[in-house]
C-alpha cells in the first residue's frame, strides 16, 4: 500500500514539474518574442540624434520616430514613448477597450507581455486633462517594469524626463509624482482635475519634484501593476509639454 502511495505522489510531483516547466518555457518564449519585435521596430523606426546636435539645440529630442513606416505596421499605433537609458522605448497603441492589447503585441499576436497602450477613453491627440497609458510590470524590467524605481529619489533625479512622440508633435513629460494607488484613485478619472487635486498628487509622491503644477497643465499618467495589496498599481505622473 505504501509503495502505491509513493508511486501516486511521485506521479503528482512529476505532473506538477512538467506543468511548471511548460509555463516557464512559454514565459521565456513569449518574452523573447516581445524583445525580438521591439528590437526590429527600433532598428526600422528609430533614429538616434547625435549628442552634438542635442547640445546645439536644446529643443531637439534624443530620437526621431518614423511614423510613416510605423503606421504601416499597425493603424492602432497612436504614439511612441521613450525614456533615456531605460528599457522604455515602445510604440503606444489604442484599441476600442483596455483588454485587447493587454496580452497582444502590436502585431496582434497573443503574448502575455502585451503592449504599451493608451486608455480607450482618451483622445489620442492628448487633448484630455489626463491621458493614461498602461504597461505590464515585467520582472525583466521590460515594458513598465522600471516604473517602481521611482520610489527612490535618486532614480527620479537621474530620470526626470520621459519623451512622447506622435505623428504630428513631440512632447516632453516632466515627471512630478509617483506613488502606489488603487484603481479607485482619482487619477483614473478622466474628467477635469482641479488644482486642489493636482496639488494632492505632489503630496502623495515617493519623490520630490521642484516643478510647479498649474491649473492649465495637461497630465499624462503611466500605470503598471504593483503588489502591495490586491489590485494595487504604481503610477507615474507628468506634465505634458510640447517641444
Amino acid at each position: 500500500m505504501k509503495k502505491i502511495i509513493k508511486i501516486i505522489l511521485l506521479g503528482i510531483c512529476l505532473v506538477i514539474f512538467i506543468y511548471s516547466a511548460y509555463n516557464i518555457y512559454n514565459y521565456i518564449k513569449e518574452e523573447n518574442a516581445n524583445k525580438k519585435l521591439k528590437k526590429e521596430l527600433i532598428e526600422d523606426i528609430i533614429t538616434e540624434v547625435p549628442n552634438t546636435e542635442l547640445t546645439r539645440d536644446k529643443e531637439k529630442t534624443p530620437i526621431n520616430v518614423n511614423f510613416s513606416t510605423l503606421k504601416e505596421k499597425n493603424q492602432d499605433i497612436v504614439g511612441w514613448i521613450y525614456s533615456e537609458n531605460t528599457p522604455i522605448n515602445y510604440p503606444v497603441v489604442q484599441a476600442k477597450d483596455n483588454q485587447y492589447y493587454l496580452h497582444r503585441l502590436i502585431n496582434r499576436e497573443y503574448n502575455t507581455s502585451g503592449s504599451i497602450f493608451m486608455d480607450y477613453r482618451n483622445n489620442p491627440n492628448l487633448e484630455d486633462d489626463n491621458t493614461i497609458i498602461y504597461g505590464h510590470n515585467m520582472k525583466s524590467d521590460e515594458m513598465f517594469g522600471t516604473l517602481q524605481n521611482y520610489k527612490k529619489q535618486e532614480y527620479y533625479d537621474n530620470h526626470k524626463i520621459i519623451y512622447y512622440f506622435t505623428q504630428e508633435k513631440n512632447y516632453e513629460i516632466q515627471l512630478i509624482a509617483g506613488y502606489t494607488a488603487s484603481l479607485k484613485d482619482d487619477i483614473y478619472n478622466l474628467n477635469e482635475i482641479n488644482q486642489e487635486q493636482k496639488e494632492k498628487l505632489l503630496q502623495k509622491s515617493d519623490f520630490k519634484s521642484d516643478i510647479n503644477i498649474r491649473e492649465t497643465d495637461k497630465l499624462i499618467t503611466l500605470s503598471t501593476c504593483s503588489y502591495e495589496y490586491e489590485d494595487a498599481r504604481y503610477i507615474l505622473i507628468g506634465i505634458l509639454n510640447e517641444i
